[in-house]
């Protein structure tokens, strides 16, 4: 037993015995809350009448729970489904549809996806890369809740507990997110927490959507939630980011990691493994530092599976001899980034930035992040100080483009400030800070 699986029982077993979840009280009462216990889908029938009832309805609340650090495609282990008539766990065992193949559950997967209806999830990245799979296409439209939350005065990123609290008052059930969710039989504790996921989020959606309406938000909150979840691109940049972070490695050297995460992603993919058991960072920084050219030195690593190194270890020398000469794995950082007159300014607006998002309902954080904002403002001076400009269509103090609702929200206030035209002005009332003309519902804290 591994230590993550290890962690797993123990939580499994330590939730059964201290249980204070939804399975042992009455759910909110409200009429957008399905109060009954969810139906367990097992059998092809019920599969049928599920898919029937949401192909009735223009939106249905989803989520998953699945084991994602023992395999390249999580195993899926249960499928939530809530429509305003039906709340259902679909067991994914009985139709053989647990890891990369998800073909017996093809008939939900469509049924959730299909054009015209509404996914509401909430932090859905994985559960909607499940649904891309199970469907063979993209949701028809996709409102996840966390993201919406963001846009109504809560904190980035907020759990769903958070979120219903916030709005109704209604505090749920402590998470059972790590728990063996491929045990059978489920227990009352792993069920009721995961109907749960899903029995709020229509009610969520509704309540959002009224203060986001209120706001001219709603259609930000759509397409955030489209970015957002818009399936995740193999991103070997962020990977070599944390790579650096536990290792600092010399532009030669980063250019071999980047080719070894290149594989090492491709050799995942095709055993089905974890990136991490395939070729760990260790083994990367390794390799990077001594760029083999020998079959044996790349046999003597440790801490890869024998399996692995055997059938790859020629596609590792070749991937390490195609980087050799190659350019760098990322542009230089600009020198202007540690001037200490620049960092002071880049401090003071971003600090500013940060006031104005928090002042009118916006979590700094799902904005724009501190590397990002430093990155363009050193390059803005830097644009600056040569004389030109920053290459976007709204000169040089843009920091968004024009269709990004980033600009509205934002972006002209941060011109302007720039500029010398706009004030940050703030107020502060008994809910917190507030920008003038602007009102923070009640009971909701400031998003830091």
């Amino acid at each position: 037993m591994n230590y993550r699986r290890k962690k797993r029982s123990q939580e499994h077993a330590a939730a059964d015995r201290h249980h204070t979840g939804a399975s042992g009280r009455a759910p909110l009462d409200h009429p957008m809350v399905t109060p009954a216990a969810a139906t367990v889908v097992t059998e092809p029938g019920q599969l049928e009448a599920l898919v029937a009832d949401i192909q009735s309805h223009p939106a249905v609340a989803y989520d998953t729970e699945f084991i994602g650090e023992e395999s390249f495609y999580p195993k899926l282990c249960l499928v939530q489904v809530a429509t305003p008539t039906m709340l259902a766990l679909v067991d994914p065992i009985p139709f053989g549809a647990t890891g990369e193949r998800l073909d017996g559950l093809a008939p939900l997967f469509r049924a959730i996806a299909a054009p015209g209806r509404t996914v509401l999830v909430h932090s859905g990245d994985t559960d909607l890369d499940i649904l891309r799979r199970g469907a063979g296409c993209e949701p028809g439209d996709i409102f996840d809740t966390q993201v919406a939350a963001a846009l109504a005065w809560m904190p980035w990123p907020s759990s769903l507990g958070t979120v219903v609290e916030s709005l109704t008052g209604y505090r749920l059930g402590k998470a059972h997110t790590f728990t063996n969710w491929d045990a059978r039989p489920l227990t009352p504790a792993q069920m009721g927490y995961a109907a749960d996921d899903v029995r709020y989020l229509h009610l969520v959606r509704h309540l959002l959507g009224e203060r986001l309406e209120s706001l001219g938000r709603l259609e930000w909150a759509f397409a955030e939630s489209r970015e957002q979840l818009r399936g995740a691109a193999f991103d070997p940049e962020g990977q070599l980011r944390r790579i650096h972070r536990s290792e600092p490695l010399r532009p030669g050297q980063s250019a071999v990691a980047r080719a070894l995460v290149s594989l090492r992603y491709t050799l995942a993919r095709s055993h089905d493994l974890p990136a991490r058991v395939v070729l760990p960072d260790a083994a990367v920084i390794e390799l990077a530092k001594r760029k083999p050219t020998e079959r044996a030195a790349v046999m003597g690593l440790s801490g890869v599976p024998r399996r692995i190194l055997q059938a790859h270890a020629d596609e590792i020398l070749a991937a390490i001899a195609s980087a050799k000469g190659a350019a760098p794995a990322s542009d230089p950082p600009n020198p202007l980034a540690e001037d200490p007159r620049v960092r002071a300014e880049s401090d003071q607006v971003w600090n500013a930035l940060q006031a104005r998002c928090s002042s009118v309902g916006l979590a700094p954080n799902l904005v724009v992040t501190r590397a990002s904002f430093s990155r363009w403002y050193v390059s803005m001076v830097d644009a600056r100080r040569r004389g030109g400009t920053v290459a976007t269509s709204e000169g040089e103090s843009a920091m968004f483009s024009a269709g990004d609702w980033r600009h509205a929200a934002v972006g002209r206030w941060l011109e302007g400030f720039l500029r010398g035209d706009e004030r940050l002005e703030l107020v502060w009332s008994a809910s917190g800070m507030v920008a003038p003309g602007f009102v923070r519902p009640a009971g909701v804290a400031s998003a830091p």
